[in-house]
């Protein structure tokens, strides 16, 4: 007898209407509930402590301009803090209604909100464009942290998949 896989996330069609079927366990779930409160915590956080993990969730849009930079960081980060944690509270909502089923929007709130808190373990454990994050040595301090890495990027390619699917 042959088992057939079933992605951690996959489209389904119902009476026309698209629907995506999150396909993980309670722990799974729970593990992505508390990145997103980890998430939201530093999102809102006024310690500077915090700034170097979330700099790269907020790009540099004028790099040759200081002081257009400052302006721009400004007036648009309260915006799009405000945007990060309106999607980490519709993945919250979605998840604590323990719903098998999600729709477009939420898909969408699933897929940054994951790619935010990616990126935040990647700023921590000094990720850059062409690295490959492995497991690390036995007893590696970051260990933990490389190993959500890897789950979220797993997710995150299966939330893309279904996305294009549709």
């Amino acid at each position: 007898m042959t088992r057939r896989f079933k992605p951690p996330i996959y489209a389904t069609t119902k009476q026309s209407a698209t629907q995506w079927v999150l396909n993980v366990g309670d722990d799974e779930r729970a593990v992505i509930g508390q990145l997103l409160t980890e998430l939201r915590t530093i999102l809102t956080s006024d310690s500077d402590e915090q700034s170097p993990l979330i700099q790269r969730l907020f790009p540099v849009a004028y790099p040759a301009d200081e002081e257009k930079e400052a302006e721009y960081q400004r007036l648009m980060r309260d915006e799009l803090v405000t945007s990060r944690v309106a999607q980490i509270d519709t993945v919250a909502e979605y998840l604590s209604a323990n719903e098998e089923t999600l729709d477009e929007r939420q898909v969408v709130a699933l897929m940054q909100s994951v790619n935010a808190v990616r990126v935040v373990l990647g700023t921590l454990l000094d990720v850059g464009e062409e690295d490959e994050v492995g497991t690390g040595q036995v007893g590696d301090y970051f260990e933990a942290e490389r190993q959500l890495y890897g789950f979220l990027s797993w997710m995150l390619d299966w939330i893309v998949r279904s996305l294009q699917d549709t």
